[in-house]
């Protein structure tokens, strides 16, 4: 299930900036309406370790991306959501609604954001072994050292990008859908078809990545996962959000 929030900055200036590393500025606004409306689930997904089984994206309309901050043009926001859970996606869903009544809400600089509205968005199931995938936010191949508790995040040219992301999928989905799901996530194909490299500055960290184009082939109901609740690490933070592109050959109208 996903849906698409439009968000709007209160009385934007022609000079209005905001922090180039704005991820966290809109967890926080995705906490706050959690916490409100359905405490038990925020409870779980961010004052315990658990997996966080979706994905985000953030898509500012007109901006100038500069260094250090974006210059905003236009006042519009849309903030994208993604998960295979129902009681997630309700949850959220109504975190959006509380936040919506609130009218303007504070944000960062003085600037002030409110939500204009939330719609659901449909999603063709994907039947075909094979689908085609865009990544509209840049993927993370988190290869991680339990020894040194260090992190790399791996380039998609690296021979070792196919099994690191399989890693991360058993990471994520082997908690929810027990070990057997690691048979299919080890004879997944993950192949880049047109992507280019990225580095993103967020909470205090460059993060290299991907975007563009991935073919993944493997099982259906492994696809539908992936597609809901996004490829790589850290997708709750704003990384890995997918759109079907199409499947067996054919488009995704």
């Amino acid at each position: 299930m996903r849906f698409k929030i439009n968000l709007e900055f209160v009385s934007l200036l022609e000079d209005s900036t905001i922090p180039i590393k704005y991820h966290s500025y809109f967890l926080s606004l995705l906490k706050r309406g959690l916490e409100q409306a359905a405490p038990e689930v925020y409870h779980e997904l961010y004052e315990t370790n658990q997996q966080k089984l979706f994905s985000q994206a953030v898509f500012f309309k007109a901006a100038v991306f500069e260094n250090e901050r974006i210059l905003l043009k236009s006042p519009d926001v849309t903030y994208l959501f993604s998960t295979s859970q129902a009681d997630l996606a309700m949850a959220i869903y109504n975190g959006f609604i509380y936040l919506k009544e609130l009218k303007a809400l504070s944000f960062c600089g003085g600037l002030k954001i409110q939500v204009k509205s939330i719609a659901p968005i449909y999603q063709v199931p994907i039947r075909e072994n094979e689908v085609i995938f865009q990544a509209v936010s840049p993927i993370l191949a988190r290869d991680h050292n339990r020894e040194t508790r260090k992190d790399w995040f791996l380039d998609f040219k690296d021979e070792r990008y196919p099994a690191v992301l399989k890693q991360n999928l058993k990471n994520r989905l082997e908690p929810e859908l027990g070990r057997s799901v690691n048979f299919d996530i080890d004879n997944l194909t993950i192949e880049p078809v047109r992507m280019k490299k990225t580095v993103t500055k967020a909470y205090e960290k460059y993060y290299q990545g991907g975007i563009g184009q991935i073919k993944l082939v493997g099982e259906p109901y492994l696809l539908n996962i992936i597609r809901d609740v996004g490829l790589g690490s850290k997708t709750g933070l704003y990384f890995g959000f997918l759109n079907q592109v199409q499947q067996g050959g054919e488009k995704n109208e």
